[in-house]
């Protein structure tokens, strides 16, 4: 059976990227999110990236310059909609993970983001 019949139209099933095929699969792949319970934030997330990661504000004393990033926040002080953002994000980011195959995922693996993976 073709490749194209399993995954052309499918809101069931991740459509897979194959070489030299991505703006149909990257049609395909909008289509299928848009279909899905949170679909427009995650497509948000793809387009726009999720905000960065909480921080813990330093108060730095006149005179000094620190060059180090300040520590993240605990996940436990997180704003309930920075929660589901950040969430909404990772799942992306599993759902196009799935959409690759293993020699293109190797090429891209070290991207952080949805939007990072996208881009």
């Amino acid at each position: 059976m073709s490749r194209d019949v399993l995954t052309v139209g499918s809101t069931m099933r991740i459509p897979l990227l194959y070489r030299g095929e991505y703006s149909q699969w990257a049609e395909r792949f909008m289509n299928y999110l848009e279909e899905q319970t949170d679909g427009e934030e995650m497509i948000n997330s793809i387009k726009n990236g999720d905000q960065p990661l909480p921080r813990v504000i330093q108060v730095s004393i006149a005179g000094t310059t620190s060059t180090e990033q300040p520590p993240l926040k605990d996940k436990s002080m997180w704003s309930d909609q920075k929660k589901r953002v950040q969430k909404i994000d990772r799942l992306v980011k599993s759902l196009l993970i799935q959409g690759l195959s293993n020699d293109i995922y190797s090429l891209i693996d070290s991207n952080k983001t949805a939007k990072d993976l996208w881009d």
